[in-house]
Parts: C-alpha cells; structure tokens; sequence
C-alpha cells in the first residue's frame, strides 16, 4: 500500500513538472501572453504570487514548448516594457525637486503615457514617444514662443499604422501642439511567427495541446495505477476473508 502511494504521489508531480516562461507580471501582461501563446496552439496558464494589489503573476508551459513559445513572444514583443507614466514618475517619493527637475518628470512621464495609448492601436507592437517642450519661463512678452514638438516611433506588424491618427493622438495631449508638429517613423517587424500545423493531440473524446499531453498522459497512468492497487488490494481481502479459519463456539 505504501509503495502504491509512492508511485501516485510521484506522478502527481510530474503532472505540475512546468517551466516558468516570464514571471513578476502584472495581471494584464500575463493574460496578453496566454492569449498569444493559445492561438498559437502552445497550452499555457497564469499563477498568482501573492494576493490583492501586490500580486504578481507568473506563466508557465510545458517544458518541451519552452522553445516555441520564447519564438513567439519574441514575435509579438511580449511582454511589453512599458514606460512609467505620470503615475509612477510622480507617485515617487523624494525631496522637494528644482523646477527643471519637476519638467524633466513632467516631460518623462507625458512620453511614457502617449507610448502606452499608441501601443493600445491595432498592430502596433511597440511605440516610443519623445515629446519637446520648449521652457518659455525666459521667454519676453513680445517673442515668439516656440512651438512643442514631438516624434514617435511605431514598431508594427503587418501593414502600416494611420500616421494621422498617431498625430491626433499625440497633439491632442499636449497644449499649442498641432499635426505638423509630429513626426511619426513607422518600422514594420521583420520576426514572423512560423506557421505552425493544428498542436493537438487526441485522447479518444478529449483533445489538448501537445504541452498539455504529458500531464494529461501522467493523470491518466495515475487513475488507472490507483485503480489497479486499489482491485488488488480488493482481492487480497476477499481471499483472506475466504480462508479465515472460522472460529469454534465454546464448549457448553
């Protein structure tokens, strides 16, 4: 009996045999490499470390897929680095900082929110946003003031992303910006993601990504090992309740 319950316990952690492929990820970055991982047919799950705000996630696959999907995440630029917005620049404790300081986390922060809404745009993998703000401070009244600026670099897939829409986009978000005040460079991604045959493997009614097979094959051998023990430990049982000498009754 303890050597059947040897044999289930070491199965059971084969099944949890997985590779962690990125960790320390917000929750929505983890979900954005599982989507992209199953439709490439590459069986993945998110895990929880810690709880509430602090959590952080990680995604792991099976070991034999570790290659495939590193390819594919490459592909598709994930996870995204992303760069810190006014909510981490300012959220910052420090001391009390000199005004050219305080532009420069201003100027910092301001790119860092306008890279995050591009990147939000259908096939944009990753944009960079440098925006120039002229210090007007030393400025006269009757000087022209020079006008801000701003260029932005789109890493994207497929066909070319709406330059006008970039523009708007960026020029909206900053005061006396127009359109022609931005320069938008656009860069297609030369990585493609090889096309990959139907990863499914069959399990009579059940079918499951080929990463998911070896834990499905090792939970299969264990119900039945368990099954098997079990039936015999049954057998043995019944036989010797069988030639169990029956007990005489005392004399008179």
């Amino acid at each position: 009996m303890r050597r059947a319950l040897r044999t289930f316990t070491a199965l059971a952690l084969l099944v949890g045999c997985e590779a962690t492929l990125e960790s320390d990820l917000s929750e929505t970055d983890a979900n954005q490499l599982v989507v992209a991982l199953h439709a490439h047919g590459i069986g993945a799950a998110k895990e929880a470390v810690g709880t509430g705000e602090d959590a952080r996630f990680s995604v792991t696959v099976a070991p034999e897929e570790v290659a495939p999907a590193l390819e594919v995440l490459r592909a598709e630029g994930l996870p995204r680095e992303r760069a810190p917005g006014l909510a981490e620049v300012f959220g910052q404790p420090g001391l009390v900082p000199t005004a050219t300081e305080e532009r420069a986390r201003y100027v910092s922060a301001l790119a860092g929110e306008l890279s995050r809404s591009v990147e939000t745009m259908e096939r944009v993998l990753e944009a960079r946003v440098h925006v120039a703000l002229p210090d007007t401070r030393r400025i006269a009244l009757d000087e022209t003031r020079p006008r801000p600026r701003a260029s932005v670099l789109v890493r994207h897939r497929g066909e070319p992303v709406d330059d006008t829409a970039v523009r708007a986009l960026v020029a909206g978000a900053v005061q006396d910006m127009t359109l022609e005040d931005v320069a938008v460079v656009q860069v297609q991604a030369n990585v493609e993601v090889p096309q990959r045959e139907a990863n499914l493997v069959r399990f009579g009614p059940i079918a499951v990504t080929r990463g998911s097979s070896t834990a499905l094959k090792a939970v299969l051998g264990a119900a039945l090992a368990l099954h098997v023990v079990l039936a015999v430990l049954l057998v043995i049982g019944w036989r010797r309740k069988r030639v169990a000498p029956v007990a005489e009754p005392p004399a008179g």
